[in-house]
């Protein structure tokens, strides 16, 4: 049914644990409740999701590193009854009441823009996502998947778990994150397709032999660097991606990738309404049904109706009246030889509204003056950094994306430029 890194977990370990989740006075009677699962055991956290689902409970997967208390706070504010870490151990009562009339998966946003927030989904839609993913998305039908990211977020549960299953697929969940092991279980793995974030995906690609081609890579989260996506489409025969919210689950696929912000046509169960061109990007809206959710992205629909992705909202840079967008001088930076990571965000400039800030990552020591210039002669004045520092590390969350307002909000360790 699935793997765990080397190990195979068939249909009779799944039957095992749900006879005891049955015979659990606690899961046994888990209709109209929330439970939480802490757990680095992927084999466990997701036959109590499989339990849960089929037998009315809600389910909240919590990434296995966090602490146990941590874990506790973000239960509670989930509204979850019980907490569960690992197989063997006795479940947390928590002190919530509320019955949960139609089951739901619970999960929260990205967080990149804020705390972030708890959002529910029923069984019954994340149903319509995966078959509406399968049907309009069949070319992975002979591919073995290769989860290389946390299943407690959508990505790697949803499309990457979920979506398997449904083909009747043996998806490979890869926990081990050591780039080696990844290297052999790809190298081993003819026709894989690896799900995983952009900067996994990217070192892979540096790492991986020169006369080998990976077979087939989905990526998600955030828009690839050019210099990476560019890599990538060299070294990949089938460059996939898609695109998706935590409140709608995956919106669009795109199965032959050209350029890093196409992120494809619409599922078919979703409207979606957006600008119209690049240099008249609005809000990616969705529409399903009778809901209607704002993505608080910035994008525009071309004349075939496939979506492509200019900014978040909040990332955005007002510069006197001027939108900059982060990833159009990222992009430059990483022409740079030395650089191998740039991340760009604002901060409040009193006379400006906003300025233009940079951290990258370099195999020496660059100048500000130097990136400075090199931007100079590829970029508008009022798109250049002002604040730029050289770091060993850009520190990024569980999902692999960047948090821009907490970058913001913190202090630059040198001196500004002039």
């Amino acid at each position: 049914m699935i793997f765990v890194n080397d190990k195979f977990y068939g249909h009779e370990y799944f039957y095992d644990a749900y006879e005891a989740f049955k015979a659990d006075p606690i899961l046994g009677d888990c209709v109209g409740k929330r439970f939480a699962v802490c757990s680095d055991d992927p084999a466990y956290v997701l036959s109590v999701c499989l339990y849960l689902r089929q037998h009315g409970g809600s389910f909240y997967p919590i990434f296995s590193p966090t602490p146990r208390l941590a874990a506790k706070r973000l239960a509670n504010r989930a509204e979850c009854h019980f907490l569960l870490f690992d197989k063997n151990q006795p479940a947390m009562t928590l002190q919530n009441s509320k019955v949960d009339e139609e089951a739901v998966l619970v999960q929260t946003s990205s967080g990149t823009t804020g705390e972030p927030k708890v959002i529910t989904r029923t069984w019954q839609s994340i149903a319509e996502e995966v078959e509406n993913y399968v049907d309009f998305f069949s070319l992975p039908q002979t591919m073995t998947p290769l989860i290389a990211c946390p299943i407690t977020h959508s990505y790697g549960l949803i499309a990457g778990v979920l979506v398997a299953l449904k083909r009747g697929l043996t998806p490979v969940i890869i926990n081990n994150i050591n780039p080696k092991y990844l290297l052999k279980t790809l190298l081993n793995t003819p026709n894989h397709l690896l799900y995983s974030s952009p900067a996994l995906i990217n070192s892979v690609v540096q790492l991986y032999p020169r006369d080998q081609m990976l077979h087939a890579v989905m990526t998600s989260g955030t828009v690839l660097p050019e210099a990476w996506f560019d890599a990538l489409r060299k070294k990949t025969k089938h460059v996939f991606q898609q695109y998706g919210c935590s409140e709608a689950g995956c919106i669009s696929i795109n199965p032959y990738t050209l350029t890093a912000n196409q992120i494809g046509l619409p599922l078919p169960h979703l409207s979606v309404k957006a600008g119209t061109s690049a240099s008249s990007p609005e809000e990616i809206v969705i529409i399903n049904g009778n809901r209607t959710i704002n993505t608080q992205d910035l994008g525009y629909l071309d004349d075939k109706g496939e979506l492509y992705f200019i900014s978040r909202c909040d990332d955005m840079i007002n510069v006197s009246g001027l939108n900059v967008y982060p990833q159009d001088i990222e992009n430059v930076v990483l022409e740079m030889p030395e650089v191998s990571e740039a991340i760009v965000f604002k901060r409040p400039d009193p006379f400006s509204g906003d300025r233009v800030c940079l951290q990258f990552i370099a195999s020496g020591q660059l100048e500000p003056s130097l990136i400075r210039h090199w931007c100079g002669t590829r970029l508008a004045a009022y798109q250049l950094p002002v604040d730029i520092e050289q770091c060993e590390e850009i520190e990024k969350m569980a999902n692999g994306k960047i948090n821009r307002k907490a970058l913001s909000q913190s202090k630059i360790s040198i001196p500004a430029i002039g």
